[in-house]
C-alpha cells in the first residue's frame, strides 16, 4: 500500500514530507507508535525547543493518506505503516529545526522565492514560473502557501547544515568512467541452437531403467497427500436466487446514465502564452491563413506535440477553455482565452457527437449489475446463517447446499495443490487446488474436522474438511515406470544436444555461414531470445572469437562472441556523469543519516505518539 506514496515522492509537495523517508522512522529506534515515549501532550515530538504536536502530526497524517493513499481508510493506514514512516520524516526535521535555531541560521525571502521558482512542477512550458500552477499544485496537495513556504523554509536551513559537510564529497571520476564503460559496452554474437528432442530417443532397457531409477529413487516417492470436502460460497452463486423489479432497473439508469452515455469530445491543438497581446497577434496569424503549428514552432519552439492536446471531454478542461473549445467549430480557431496557466489560442480540429443510450439495449446489463450487489449485501447474511447451522451440529454439504452454494471433493492433492506426480489439477478442482486459502484451510486443518469460514478474493467464502491423510511413502518402479522412462529420455536427448552444441562450439568453421545478432548489453538488452540473460552471460565472458554453450532445457546454444562495442565519447560521459552522481549523493546521504542521529542524541529527540494514534482512531470512528 506504501508504495503508491513512494511512487508520488517525486512530486515537489511530497518530497517536502518524504525527503528522508527512506531512514525512515528505524532511525530513532522508536518502535510501537502506541508506546506513548517520554513527552508532555501537546508535545507529539520535541526535540531542544522545537517540537510537533499531536494534532499537527494526526493532520500530516490525515492528508498525506488522502492525497497518497486515497483508496485506504485511517485504520488501514496505520497497519500498513504510514504514521511511522511520517514521524520519522517530521523527527528530521524537528532535529534539524532545533540546531539551526540553536546555531541562528535563518532563511531570506529571497532564497525561498528561489527555492520555489527552481521547482520544475510550478513553471509553465517556457520554464518560467507560473504563479497560476504553483497555487493549483497546493491546492490539489491540500497546502496552504504558508505552510508549504515554512517547509521551505525549514529544508533550507537543513541543506545549510548539511552542505558544509557533504559539499566536500568527491567521487573519483576515473572509476565512474570504468564502471559506465562496463555497463554500457555492447556485444553481438553468433548462435546455433540444438534441440532437446526427447521424443527421438528409444526407450531404455530394464537394466538400464532400473538403474537410473535407483539413482534417482527418492525424487518419486509419494508425497504426503490429502483429500478434502470444500464448500464454495460467492455472490455470483446467489444471482440466480434474486429477481429485481423493472421499477428499480429503470431508477438505476436514471441514476447511472453517464456510465452509458457516450460524450461529446473535441480534438484539439493549443498555444499557450503569458501575454494577451502575445497571444492575440499568434491568433490573427492563423486566421490570416498561416499554418497553426508553423505559427506555435515559430513564436513558441513548441512542436506538433508540444501542441497536440488530444482528444478531451468538456470536463477534461478548464471551464474557461471548455467553454471556448466546445462552443467552437470543426476548423475554426479560437481567439485567446484566459486560465490559470496564460492566455490559450484554441484549434478544434475535429468534432465527435456523444450518443446517449437506450434504455432496452443496457436493461439487462444493469439488472446483472443490480443483482451482483445485492447479492454481495446478502452473502454475508449467508455466512453468518452456514455458522448457525454448522453450530447446530449440521454438516458441510448441508451448510453450504443451504446457503446455495456448493462442494466439491478434492482427492489426494500434495501442500502445492498437485496430485501425487507433482501435475496440477485440471478443471474446478484445480482452480480450487491453485487457491492459497483452500490450500492453507485444507493444511492447517485435523482430519474430520471443519474448517472455520474464510473469506477469500471477491466476497467469495470457502469451508473445508479434511476427509483423509496419507503419509509419503515410497514407490516401485511399476507403479512410477511411464514417469522414470520420460525422464531417462529427457535426459539423455539433453546429453545429446549438449555434446552436439560442444562439438559445434569447438569449430569456427561452423559459424562461418551465420549472420551475426543486433548488438545487445550485458544484461541481454537488444537481444531477441528468451534465454537472452543466459546468452549475454556465455558471450560477455569470453573474448572475441571465443565460443561457449548456453543450456535452456530445451535447447543447447553453441554461442560466439562477435564484436566487442565500446559505448560513444557522448554517452559515456553522459553515464559516467550519472554514475558519478548518484555515488556522490548515495555518499552524501549517509553523512546527513549520521548528522541526523547525532543531532537527535543532542537535542534530546522524544516522542509522545499515543495522543496522535488516539486522535487518528477517534476520527475514524466518528
Amino acid at each position: 500500500m506504501l508504495q503508491a506514496m513512494r511512487s508520488g515522492s517525486k512530486s515537489p509537495v511530497m518530497k517536502v514530507f518524504l525527503v528522508f523517508l527512506a531512514g525512515g522512522f528505524a532511525l530513532w529506534g522508536v518502535g510501537d507508535v502506541t508506546t506513548g515515549l517520554i513527552g508532555g501532550s501537546d508535545k507529539a515530538i520535541s526535540a531542544g525547543d522545537e517540537s510537533v504536536s499531536p494534532a499537527q502530526v494526526a493532520y500530516e497524517f490525515d492528508r498525506t493518506r488522502r492525497n497518497y493513499l486515497p483508496n485506504a481508510t485511517t485504520g488501514e493506514a496505520l497497519q500498513a505503516g504510514l504514521l511511522n514512516e511520517l514521524v520519522g520524516v517530521l523527527s528530521r526535521d524537528v532535529v534539524f529545526r532545533a540546531e539551526a535555531n540553536e546555531i541562528g541560521l535563518t532563511v531570506t525571502r529571497t532564497m525561498q522565492r528561489q527555492a520555489v521558482a527552481q521547482e520544475a512542477a510550478f513553471q509553465d512550458e517556457s520554464g518560467a514560473f507560473s504563479e497560476g500552477r504553483f497555487l493549483q499544485t497546493l491546492a490539489n496537495a491540500g497546502l496552504s502557501e504558508e505552510t508549504y513556504l515554512s517547509q521551505i523554509d525549514t529544508q533550507l536551513r537543513r541543506e545549510q547544515l548539511t552542505n558544509a559537510l557533504s559539499a566536500g564529497v568527491q567521487q573519483s571520476e576515473s572509476v565512474s568512467a570504468t564502471l559506465a564503460a562496463y555497463e554500457l559496452e555492447k556485444r553481438t554474437a553468433k548462435m546455433i541452437s540444438v534441440a532437446v528432442t526427447p521424443e527421438t530417443i528409444a526407450a531404455p532397457d530394464d537394466a538400464t531403467l532400473a538403474a537410473f531409477y535407483d539413482g534417482a529413487k527418492s525424487s518419486y516417492d509419494a508425497p504426503i497427500l490429502r483429500s478434502a470436502r470444500v464448500g464454495t460460497l460467492s455472490p455470483a452463486m446467489l444471482m440466480d436466487q434474486i429477481d429485481i423489479d423493472e421499477a428499480d432497473i429503470k431508477d438505476a439508469f436514471d441514476l447511472r446514465i453517464d456510465e452509458f452515455t457516450t460524450p461529446e469530445t473535441r480534438t484539439v491543438r493549443q498555444m499557450v502564452f503569458d501575454e494577451e497581446a502575445t497571444a492575440a497577434t499568434a491568433f490573427e496569424r492563423v486566421q490570416a491563413g498561416e499554418a497553426f503549428n508553423e505559427v506555435a514552432n515559430d513564436m513558441l519552439g513548441w512542436t506538433a506535440d508540444d501542441v497536440n492536446l488530444g482528444t478531451l471531454t468538456r470536463q477534461a478542461l478548464d471551464e474557461s477553455l471548455a467553454n471556448a473549445a466546445f462552443n467552437a467549430t470543426a476548423g475554426n480557431v479560437v481567439p485567446p482565452v484566459q486560465s490559470l496557466f496564460g492566455f490559450h489560442v484554441l484549434l478544434v480540429d475535429e468534432v465527435n457527437a456523444g450518443s446517449d443510450a437506450e434504455y432496452e439495449d443496457v436493461r439487462d446489463q444493469i439488472e446483472a449489475t443490480l443483482k451482483l450487489e445485492t447479492a454481495i449485501d446478502r452473502i454475508y447474511d449467508s455466512v453468518a446463517d452456514m455458522e448457525d447451522r454448522i453450530a447446530s451440529g449440521a454438516t458441510l454439504d448441508e451448510a453450504i447446499n443451504a446457503a446455495g452454494g456448493s462442494a466439491l471433493t478434492l482427492t489426494d492433492i500434495s501442500r502445492r495443490g498437485t496430485d501425487i506426480d507433482n501435475a496440477p489439477l485440471t478443471g474446478d478442482a484445480g482452480a480450487l487446488a491453485t487457491d492459497s486459502i483452500v490450500l492453507d484451510l485444507v493444511w492447517n486443518g485435523d482430519v474430520d474436522e471443519l474448517s472455520v469460514i474464510q473469506e477469500g478474493n471477491d466476497d467469495t467464502f470457502y469451508l473445508v474438511e479434511v476427509t483423509d491423510e496419507k503419509e509419503s511413502r515410497a514407490r516401485d518402479l511399476s507403479e512410477v515406470k511411464a514417469r522414470v522412462i520420460a525422464d531417462w529420455q529427457r535426459g539423455e536427448a539433453i546429453a545429446a544436444a549438449r555434446e552436439e552444441a560442444t562439438a559445434i562450439a569447438a569449430d569456427p568453421a561452423q559459424f562461418a555461414a551465420i549472420d551475426a545478432t543486433e548488438p545487445f548489453r550485458r544484461n541481454g538488452l537488444g537481444l531477441d531470445h528468451a534465454a537472452a540473460r543466459l546468452i549475454a552471460n556465455a558471450v560477455f565472458a569470453v573474448d572475441s572469437g571465443a565460443a561457449d554453450i548456453v543450456e535452456t532445457g530445451t535447447e543447447a546454444i553453441a554461442v560466439m562472441a562477435v564484436d566487442v562495442i565500446a559505448a560513444d565519447s557522448e554517452e559515456l560521459a553522459n553515464t559516467t556523469d550519472l554514475v558519478n552522481g548518484v555515488i556522490q549523493n548515495a555518499v552524501r546521504q549517509d553523512i546527513v543519516n549520521i548528522l541526523a542521529l547525532q543531532l537527535s542524541q543532542k537535542h534530546d529527540l522524544s516522542f509522545n505518539l499515543a495522543p496522535v494514534q488516539q486522535l487518528l482512531i477517534g476520527s475514524s470512528a466518528q
